[in-house]
């Protein structure tokens, strides 16, 4: 099934399954998949686990505080498992996408060198993963443990009351982490507020059914916000990466002069793209917003009464 409240079911049902069927998806990925396609494989398992960590916080707020901590950690410190093989991937994906956003003022093949050797630490971060029987053994039996866990949920709230605290919550973070990224300018704070834009996005998916052309115009603006903080986070792991690893033979000084500069202009479109898109998902008081995405919840659960 999709992940989004269904109607004629009640929260703890619905959440209890959307729980199940991304951490069942995580599983097949790493098991059915993962011979064939293991970087996809690995990508996918961990969008699942994001997906699953979000419904947790948006449901904080109904469930035991020590059950959330423990279970949102277990998905938490699962994922990290799987991380340097990713985060590989991610450099080289980045190094591409400046490649090609300043193709007029860069030489053909500037960064082939560069990008050969992402590349060999990609496949070596993967390799590595793929060889080490412990490493994936642990991530199977986390996956299964956290299954068998929450397949046993109970919230303490029944109906909007058990998401309305948690969406606000969400919603005021989101806010207050934009105004803190733009204070700051800094990478962190720009990916600490990323991290609740994510929330908010998938939210929006998981609400989809109660007002479908309305949420689907928020998931598409809260997914582009995304996305915009998401380069700016790939880029500042990229340069991260490149200055601690600035003495490899593969990194010459000719391509950090190339590209801290290219690096900081790139992060600073993508913020102030960010800032206009931010502003206006961000126009609400949090009572407001989530006030009103009751009100949806509400007209729509009594139709589907």
């Amino acid at each position: 099934m999709a992940y989004r409240f269904q109607p004629r079911s009640t929260v703890e049902a619905n959440v209890r399954r959307i729980l199940d069927e991304q951490l069942d998806k995580a599983q097949y990925q790493l098991t059915e998949n993962f011979s064939y396609e293991p970087a996809d494989a690995i990508h996918d398992a961990r969008k699942r686990l994001k997906k699953a960590r979000s419904v947790l916080r948006l449901m904080r707020k109904a469930m035991d505080k020590d059950t959330y901590k423990s279970e949102k950690n277990a998905l938490r410190d699962t994922g990290r498992l799987l991380a340097p093989a990713r985060d590989g991937e991610a450099y080289r994906e980045t190094l591409a996408d400046l490649t090609e956003h300043y193709a007029s003022v860069l030489e053909e093949d500037a960064f082939a060198v560069l990008e050969e050797a992402l590349m060999d630490h990609h496949l070596t971060r993967l390799r590595r993963l793929i060889d080490s029987d412990e490493t994936m053994a642990s991530v199977l039996t986390n996956l299964k443990d956290s299954r068998l866990r929450l397949k046993h949920l109970q919230l303490d709230k029944t109906g909007w009351d058990a998401l309305y605290k948690g969406l606000r919550k969400i919603y005021r973070q989101g806010h207050g982490r934009m105004q803190t990224a733009y204070e700051k300018m800094s990478d962190s704070a720009f990916h600490e507020w990323r991290k609740r834009v994510k929330d908010l996005w998938y939210d929006t998916r998981l609400l989809k059914s109660t007002w479908p052309p309305m949420m689907k115009a928020w998931r598409t603006e809260a997914h582009q916000l995304s996305k915009y903080l998401g380069d700016d986070h790939d880029i500042a792991e990229l340069r991260q990466f490149l200055l601690k690893h600035q003495n490899d033979n593969s990194l010459q000084d000719s391509h950090l002069q190339l590209l801290l500069p290219i690096m900081k202009h790139r992060q600073g479109q993508l913020r102030d793209k960010a800032k206009d898109l931010g502003q206006r998902l961000y126009a609400e008081t949090a009572d407001s917003f989530a006030e009103r995405m009751g009100t949806y919840w509400q007209v729509w659960f009594a139709g589907k009464e």
